[in-house]
């Protein structure tokens, strides 16, 4: 897993730093004026009670201008699941932050309870030519339980875990959708145990393409 983790991050500096590429970005590529992603996933997860398994995930990812993005996540499977705070904080900020007219107080400071929420879970986005996006991403506070199948829990194993995780993602973008596989790498705060996960996005992105604010 260290070695695909490996290949994926030098391919994407090869691609990045490659003159004939870095000259073929477009100011008007697809990445430029999106301004939210929704996208479920298949996704294999390693080294669970369980082994090696399958399960389904749903991502949300909503572009503050340029490059950064907040991104909400959840994965689950059988006795498995992982999520976020991001994933109340994203969508919530997406929806109060399009809401026009005036903003009462109390609306002002749940807007900035949402993003202190989403900022849990920020990808940057890096083109690299036209359509097609290196994303790194951190999740600084991902929960996690997985349970035996078939088996109560051992009342010494918690079996739940807050975790780091770091990623990395491909965006290649066909139209309005996105085809996006990605490895991560998670580590418990407390119990010190690793896990590794992969998984393709399929998505539709929400936005009118447009240039880039830093190409402005």
């Amino acid at each position: 897993m260290k070695r695909i983790l490996t290949i994926l991050i030098l391919l994407s500096i090869c691609q990045y730093i490659s003159p004939q590429n870095y000259n073929n970005v477009s100011a008007n590529s697809p990445s430029s004026g999106r301004e939210s992603i929704l996208a479920v996933s298949p996704t294999v997860l390693f080294e669970t009670p369980n082994g090696r398994q399958m399960a389904g995930g749903l991502k949300i990812q909503v572009f503050l201008g340029g490059r950064l993005s907040i991104d909400g996540d959840i994965v689950f499977s059988s006795n498995y699941a992982h999520f976020s705070p991001s994933i109340i904080g994203v969508p919530l900020a997406l929806l109060l932050l399009n809401k026009k007219g005036e903003r009462r107080f109390g609306e002002l400071l749940l807007t900035i309870a949402a993003l202190a929420l989403s900022f849990e879970h920020v990808s940057y986005h890096i083109p690299v030519f036209n359509n097609f996006d290196i994303t790194p991403y951190v999740s600084l506070l991902r929960y996690k339980f997985a349970y035996k199948n078939g088996d109560n829990p051992d009342p010494n194993f918690i079996g739940e875990q807050l975790c780091f995780t770091s990623g990395l993602q491909l965006d290649k973008y066909i139209g309005r959708f996105v085809f996006s596989p990605y490895a991560e790498y998670c580590f418990g705060y407390k119990d010190h145990l690793s896990g590794y996960n992969l998984g393709v996005y399929l998505g539709v992105y929400f936005g009118s393409p447009g240039p880039k604010p830093y190409d402005r």
